[in-house]
């Protein structure tokens, strides 16, 4: 008895430590893959030490942003947000990390299932990605006070109905940009992609693209994110320091004490653009290990399946259509932040988003590469300038009206704003059972009709000729 006790304490221990659960997830794909012993060790340990890495970015980065949001509460009665998701995520993994990595193991489960039987094709390999859904799904479900077996199955189904059909939605436009039907996009941002390509084919005109346009060499610094980063964040924070001075100069005493506000703004630049690197560190180690064995289950399993892989296998297929689409993205940001200020103290109040190059750099990159081949310059333009507002307004809705957030701050992807919006909204209106079922429904019916309006994998004919 006392074995049995202690073996359950134990295994209940590791599923407390979400960085052990999803290391043994990583392990088990590696075993199954037939890894040598060598590889599994350092593989499973690999992924632990990338959930490390993660939570110790997101401290660095909180660290970076305090002083910003301590000047804009005390000068101007508002607090700032910076929606990311990788701080949100370090955020709720100590509250709900356990369900999350349940969901994620049950999710891929689910995406593969679904690529087996039905039209949807894509294995959805963006790993980080699907951390972020997997936990908005926990902390909706949470919310919504389901029971937590409830959480896991509903969150891991709702999650692998996700990663199987929201490729298909931009699917069209990736083909344009790559040349080949091999390769699908998975990320959150497919809701602000799908309505910058919309943008893009209303106003723009095919025939003037952006790579023939002669960018600035000059320019090309900006590709370095760590630089764009820390540089954009110091230019926030000199806007706000002045008007700090301008409007109420007491307020730098209380933030800086008697060092100075410019260079300590510089150095919480940096030191928010360290916490960033450290994050993208920590997901590329996890994730490098991770969706190999993830990916060799789905290859000899499901023939014929199109991998959903991250944004930046777009962007060398259009380098200035990328770059283009960052700067005007940027600013596009900026006027939603704008946007937000203006609503503050009125009945249509949001929170206030804070701005920031690491999503206006990964977004505005990708609005590019795939706005130019739906509208050339001017789509990328205008896909581009509205994306970037739709970046900001997303996810404050995604706080307001979802009531996602946690330690002030929220998930950044469009897909997770529209996620929970939705069910945020749908859980008031059915009880926890009631939520359930719908849930169950909801990830029947691509089984039960085949099809959602139309969308095919990869080998089918409307596929091959979406990518001429």
């Amino acid at each position: 008895m006392f074995v049995i006790t202690w073996i359950l304490r134990f295994l209940q221990q590791i599923i407390a430590q979400p960085a052990l659960l999803i290391g043994l997830i990583a392990m088990v794909g590696l075993l199954v893959e037939k890894k040598s012993s060598t590889d599994v060790i350092k593989g499973s340990l690999k992924t632990v030490l990338g959930i490390i890495l993660i939570g110790s970015g997101a401290g660095i980065v909180i660290a970076g942003l305090t002083p910003l949001n301590d000047l804009l509460t005390k000068t101007f009665n508002i607090t700032g947000v910076i929606p990311v998701n990788e701080v949100m995520f370090a955020q709720a993994i100590a509250k709900y990390g356990s369900e999350m990595a349940a969901i994620m193991a049950l999710a891929m489960c689910a995406n593969l299932l679904l690529a087996r039987i039905t039209k949807f094709k894509f294995i959805y390999l963006t790993g980080h990605e699907l951390m972020w859904i997997s936990t908005l799904m926990a902390i909706i479900l949470n919310i919504a006070n389901l029971p937590a077996w409830e959480v896991i199955v509903g969150g891991g189904l709702l999650t692998g109905l996700y990663m199987a059909i929201a490729p298909s939605l931009i699917y069209g436009s990736v083909c344009k940009v790559t040349g080949s039907k091999e390769i699908a996009v998975g990320h959150t941002g497919t809701v602000y992609y799908w309505f910058a390509i919309a943008i893009a084919k209303l106003t723009g005109n095919k025939e003037k693209s952006c790579e023939d346009v002669n960018v600035p060499k000059n320019l090309n610094f900006l590709r370095d994110l760590s630089v764009s980063l820390t540089l954009a964040m110091w230019a926030v924070y000199l806007v706000v320091i002045l008007l700090a001075i301008i409007f109420k100069p007491t307020v730098m005493a209380e933030v800086f004490g008697t060092d100075n506000s410019f260079i300590l703004g510089l150095m919480d630049s940096v030191t928010l653009a360290a916490g960033i690197y450290i994050i993208q560190a920590g997901v590329r180690m996890m994730i490098g290990e991770l969706v190999p064995a993830f990916k060799g289950i789905s290859d000899r399993f499901i023939p014929n399946s199109v991998p959903a892989v991250d944004i930046p296998v777009l962007y060398p297929y259009q380098p200035n259509s990328v770059l283009i689409g960052f700067l005007v993205a940027t600013i596009g940001s900026i006027v939603g932040f704008g946007i937000t200020l203006l609503l503050v103290h009125t009945s249509w109040a949001l929170p206030i988003m804070i701005p920031t190059l690491f999503n206006a750099f990964f977004y505005g990159a990708t609005f590019g590469a795939l706005c130019n081949k739906e509208g050339g310059v001017r789509g990328v333009v205008f896909g581009s300038f509205f994306g970037g507002i739709v970046t900001i307004i997303l996810p404050a809705l995604l706080m307001s009206v979802g009531h996602i957030v946690i330690n002030n701050t929220t998930f950044g992807g469009g897909d997770s704003a529209v996620i929970g919006v939705f069910f945020g909204l749908l859980s008031k209106a059915l009880s926890g059972q009631g939520l359930f079922i719908t849930i169950l429904v909801l990830f029947l019916l691509p089984i039960l009709f085949g099809r959602v309006r139309n969308r095919v994998p990869a080998k089918s004919e409307q596929a091959v000729q979406g990518a001429k």
